[in-house]
């Protein structure tokens, strides 16, 4: 073996990428348990929150706001329009669709906003406000390293 008990461990105690994964799937778990009533699961809520937001985005728009890549932003896109939640239309000009959200779509974030904020403000409060915020910060410097940047609308 060419690595010791201590480097796995090593990496098991300070591995960035694996200490937000962990976090990641916890904290997902928890936003989709709080957003089982509405029907949606976080993943679904953000983009639809997102295509709210931009106003009829285009599938490109969508992707360098939400950092996800076009794939997998369309598969997850597929899914939303198959359950009547948002439209994609196809532009008269070129090969840009743009999206926007049903009336079922509209309806459902109204109610997962509610869900989201009573989430949002138990995590706040259970980490601290100063806590949070600072929290947030570093995560955006994180996704701010140049060292990071990938176009997302290139195919992986």
């Amino acid at each position: 073996m060419k690595f010791s008990p201590e480097d796995l461990k090593h990496i098991g105690s300070s591995c960035l990428n694996l200490s937000l994964r962990r976090t990641s799937r916890l904290i997902t778990n928890y936003y989709d348990s709080a957003l089982r009533p509405s029907g949606l699961r976080i993943t679904q809520f953000t983009l639809l929150a997102a295509i709210a937001y931009e106003t009829e985005p285009s599938i490109t728009d969508l992707a360098r706001l939400t950092d996800i890549d076009r794939t997998t932003l369309q598969r997850s896109l597929d899914i939303l329009n198959r359950d009547g939640l948002i439209k994609i239309e196809k532009k008269d000009i070129g090969n840009v669709r743009n999206i926007s959200l049903t009336k079922k779509g509209e309806l459902s974030l109204t109610k997962a906003v509610e869900l989201w904020k009573q989430t949002q403000k138990t995590i706040t409060d259970n980490l601290g406000k100063s806590e949070f915020k600072q929290t947030l910060k570093i995560l955006a410097e994180l996704r701010n390293l140049p060292v990071l940047e990938i176009d997302p609308t290139e195919e992986s």
